[in-house]
């Protein structure tokens, strides 16, 4: 018998090209153990969620929960309620610290998330306090591969902010604290994700520093970044060329409404939607959630099947685990998120004060982590069983 079965939602996976199919999908031990249209066993629990949306668990890709290391952290499972199941940690821990975090995660949490090592020691555990110290004499080469090498399974890449007020306090500049910090990538075998407003350089340099595969983060701000002369920098477009991921990191003050739009309108878009969700801003606008950052994006010109993409399939491919997180698909874990697409017109305000003005907002009905429903705002119906444990 299955264990929970969710009836006649209309499903999305960009990865297996479901845009919109009406289907039950039956879960039994945490698993996704059929999907088909009008299943006819039964299970303990079903849930109805007909006219609403189906989709794979989210991935924040750029979240905060090392809880306890840092005053900015939240919980994991503080993003459950907005349909979060994956997510992975944008350097909360340094290499003095990353054992910590991982020895303190539960074994539910290792299964869902990974983590950014940050090259200073201590990674963010100062905020909000004060800055991190960014100087390459302060980046333990040897200990940070050694653990890169001990936590294959955990640590999927190096994290860096290079702003300006951080390297002047460290005592370097941005561009010398990048290259150190992808030379140790590189040894690594690793991705850097690099914190880039208002970076010391000009854009050019910074493009040449980075490698295919690594990650050009906050890559909306309103602050200096991809603007030239007021306009789009080409060679932002020649950095996504050559193969640099381009990650939106939202979070209160990184997503300028003006700048987005300028970049979509021209047909450059974020291969990652996510948060950098901490306690500071979360659920609080111009932040708010996950699906709410999706809304925004819809808002500002991008396609439902388009930012679902940013936030399942390709980050799910960034942590190496394409084809088990961030799907719908037969025999992976049961993560999976339900929303109402609610029609209106809704306003998303940016740090800045600029506005623009949305036609649908992501509502968040339910979500299931590895089969089990940890949020449900919609009416579950139990069937009877003879288990009289249940």
């Amino acid at each position: 018998m299955y264990d929970l079965i969710l009836r006649n939602g209309t499903l999305y996976d960009v990865s297996r090209g479901l845009r919109g199919e009406v289907a039950d999908i039956a879960i039994e031990n945490g698993v996704i153990r059929k999907i088909a249209p009008d299943i006819p066993e039964n299970a303990p629990h079903e849930i109805e969620v007909s006219g609403r949306t189906v989709t794979p668990g989210l991935i924040d890709f750029h979240a905060h929960f090392y809880a306890g290391g840092t005053g900015i952290a939240l919980k994991f499972s503080t993003y459950w309620p907005a349909g979060v199941t994956s997510a992975v940690d944008a350097g909360s821990a340094g290499f003095g610290n990353i054992e910590s975090f991982l020895s303190s995660q539960t074994e539910e949490e290792r299964r869902n998330t990974k983590a950014y090592l940050y090259l200073g020691s201590g990674g963010l555990s100062t905020l909000p306090a004060h800055n991190e110290n960014i100087h390459p004499k302060y980046f333990d080469r040897k200990k940070i591969k050694m653990l890169c090498e001990r936590y294959t399974d955990r640590i999927c890449g190096l994290k860096l902010r290079i702003s300006a007020p951080i390297a002047e306090i460290s005592g370097t500049t941005s561009l010398d604290s990048l290259r150190i910090g992808v030379e140790i990538a590189e040894e690594c075998g690793l991705p850097i994700s690099v914190h880039i407003p208002d970076f010391q350089g000009n854009l050019s340099q910074l493009i040449d520093i980075l490698r295919p595969g690594d990650i050009f983060c906050h890559v909306f701000t309103p602050k200096r970044g991809i603007l030239e002369d007021d306009r789009i920098s080409p060679e932002i477009v020649r950095g996504r060329k050559k193969g640099v991921v381009m990650e939106s990191a939202c979070g209160k003050g990184h997503l300028g409404n003006r700048v987005a739009a300028m970049a979509i309108q021209e047909g450059f878009y974020p291969d990652i939607i996510s948060g950098d969700f901490t306690k500071a801003n979360y659920t609080f606008s111009p932040a708010g959630t996950l699906p709410y950052l999706m809304s925004r994006f819809m808002a500002l010109g991008m396609t439902f099947e388009q930012v679902l993409a940013c936030c399942t399939s390709f980050p799910a491919k960034k942590m190496g685990m394409e084809g088990k997180l961030g799907c719908i698909r037969e025999g992976t874990p049961a993560n999976l998120a339900v929303f109402q697409r609610e029609q209106g017109e809704f306003i998303f305000s940016d740090v800045e004060g600029d506005t623009i003005l949305g036609h649908e907002m992501l509502i968040p009905q339910a979500t299931i982590l590895e089969g089990e429903v940890v949020y449900n705002q919609t009416l579950c119906r139990s069937r009877p069983t003879n288990d009289s444990s249940l």
